[in-house]
Order: C-alpha cells, then structure tokens, then sequence
C-alpha cells in the first residue's frame, strides 16, 4: 500500500507542481501570500487525493493484477507438471513397448531357430531312415556274400593245405613259390578277419568281457605285421602294459585292423619313402588312449568331415567299400561309450581312440 500510494503521491504531486508553476506564471504573483496558499491547498489536495486513489483505484487493480500474475503462474506451473507427468508417461509407455517389441523379436527369432533345427533334425531322421533302410538291405545282401565267402576260404584253405602237403612229399623248393604261398596265406588271413568284422557288425554274438588293451593292439599288429614288412613299412609303437577294458575285444580289435590297413593302402598308394606307422597307448584318470600315426600325408580337408561316413572312401571302388570306418566309429562310440577322432598330424593321418576305464582302473 505505500509503495502504490508513494507512487500515486508523486505523480499528483509532479502535476501540482506544474500547475503552480504555471499559475504563478500567469497571474505574475509568485511567492505572495495568496501563492503559499494555494501551494499548500494543493498539498493536501495531493495527498488526500493521492491516498484515495490509491485505496479505491489503483489497489484493487494492482491486487487483480497480482492474483491474475498468481494464477497464471500457477496455472503454468500446473500445466508444466502435468506437461512432465504426461512425457514421463509417455517415455515409460515407450519403454514397455520397446521391451515389448523385443521380447517380440527374440521369440520371433527363437521360434524360427527352434524351426530350423526342428526341420534339420527331420531331415536328418530321414535321411537316418533311409540309411538305416540302406544298410538294412546291404545287411541281408551281406549275410548271403559273407555264407559264400566262408565256403570260398574254406575251399581255399583246403587247397592250400594240399599244396603244402604235397610240396613236403615232393621236396619242392622254390623261393617264388614259398613266398607267392605265404601271400595267399596273408591274403586268406586278412579275407578271415574282414569276413568276421562284418559279421559281428551284422550280427553281433560277443558279450562284454575284460580285456588288456596292449595284447589286443598286439594281436591286430600281429595279423599285418608280414604284410607290412612285405611293403616295407616299419612299425614303431609305445605302450603302457596292463591298461584294462571292459568291452568287446574282437570288435575293438577290427577297429585297429581297419585303421592299420588304411594306413597301409594310403602308404602304398602314394609311394611313400621312408613309409612309418606309430602306435601308441596311454591312460590319464579318466580314459584309456590308443594312437595310431603315419606319415602319408594326411587327408584333404574338403573331405576330412566326410571320413566317417557310411560309403564314403578315397580309394577306388574295387579296394573299398567305404564302411570300415564308419563301422569303426559305432563300435566305439555306441558299443564301447568312447570316442573316435581323426585330425592331420605333422606327416599324417592321426586316428585317436578313447575309451572309459573300469571304475578300479581310475
């Protein structure tokens, strides 16, 4: 209030001043009495009125003023929170759809892996189906062969025998000869191991049984050890003696023997110099390991996921079915618990057998 009638005051004031001025100016009775008169009459007038104003007029305009400013700044202050509380909302919707988009999109992505795998694991059954379908077929087809192939070694033996019989009646001696008998010998042998590889696959009649590994690795060295010296292929092994198994030792004896004879083909055929084959055996806590080297140069990695296959080979037709190793891989993986590797060594191919301890071995 005083600030205003302060203001009013001197605004009146100011005008009476003026009009004094000029009234002095006009009459030409400055400082007379009559003039001082007048100046005070006009003081007053200036306060009283001043203070009227002030009161009735200007205060009730500068206090609606002042509640209008109040409200419009409270109205501001309440549009601005409501105006945050509407964008924090907003950027809160916006997050839960932006969540919501993606959770969308990884089960849109998990839903389309679990479609791939679900369509390749199908593809795979199929294609199990028709291998099973296959191998099912060549398994009736081979029991006939493997009946014919044992009646034909058999025949052969026989005559082998009536050879070997007569040259001892005869005294016949020939170097040619002694040796051309002692390959067929090795030929008969090696055609009585494979016959008996597949039908133990075909139909399998071994039990379980304990087995030393080091006798086993020995006997299949020791059905190809002429062979090897024939071709001039030196043997070098290490092993660790008294490692036992439980398993099947006729079967896991084939394993050995399909891979010492692919070792043996693959040296042959690339004319190797010096041609070597390295076996060893060795045990940790848990398994027992059989590795077999040589220095042939390996197999080429465009093929070398392909080795396990059923039908798959890289010699030529008239030498190879393409089973061995694929046969050799379910012995040991499905029949044994272990597992069988192949990787590329230094010189070579490198096949690793792993087989699990008995529980009194660990």
């Amino acid at each position: 209030m005083s600030k205003i009638f302060r203001r009013v005051f001197i605004l009146n004031f100011i005008i009476s001043l003026i009009g004094l001025l000029l009234y002095s100016q006009l009459t030409l009775m400055p400082f007379e009495k009559e003039f001082f008169y007048l100046a005070i009459v006009l003081l007053l007038s200036s306060i009283i009125i001043s203070f009227l104003v002030s009161k009735i007029i200007v205060l009730p305009i500068y206090m609606n003023l002042k509640n209008n400013q109040e409200e419009f700044e409270k109205s501001n202050n309440d549009m601005k929170n409501i105006t945050h509380q509407k964008s924090f909302e907003l950027e809160l919707v916006n997050t839960a759809l932006q969540e919501k988009y993606k959770e969308q999109k990884e089960l849109a992505e998990t839903l389309q892996e679990k479609l791939t795998l679900e369509t390749l694991n199908r593809e795979k059954k199929e294609q199990l189906l028709i291998h099973q379908s296959r191998l099912a077929g060549i398994g009736k087809i081979s029991i006939n062969m493997l009946n014919e192939s044992e009646e034909l070694i058999s025949s052969l033996n026989f005559i082998l025998q009536n050879i070997n019989t007569i040259h001892k009646q005869i005294d016949f001696k020939n170097e040619l000869v002694t040796k051309s008998m002692e390959q067929l010998h090795r030929v008969v042998d090696e055609m009585n191991m494979k016959n008996k590889e597949l039908k133990n696959f075909i139909n399998p009649n071994e039990v379980k049984k304990e087995f030393y590994l080091d006798e086993i690795v020995m006997e299949s060295l020791g059905v190809l050890e002429k062979t090897f010296m024939n071709h001039n292929i030196k043997i070098d092994y290490n092993f660790s003696k008294s490692i036992s198994l439980f398993g099947f030792p006729t079967e896991f004896s084939q394993v050995i023997f399909n891979i010492l004879q692919n070792a043996k083909d693959a040296l042959i055929e690339k004319n190797i110099t010096p041609k070597k084959v390295f076996v060893s055996i060795k045990k940790d806590n848990e398994f027992a390991y059989v590795f077999i080297v040589d220095n042939a140069g390996g197999i080429s990695q465009n093929v070398i996921d392909s080795i396990f296959e059923p039908y798959f080979t890289t010699k030529s037709h008239r030498k190879a079915s393409g089973l061995g190793l694929f046969i050799s891989k379910i012995i040991i993986e499905e029949n044994m618990q272990g597992n069988l590797e192949f990787e590329n060594a230094s010189e070579g191919a490198k096949f690793i057998i792993k087989i699990p301890l008995k529980d009194e071995e660990k």
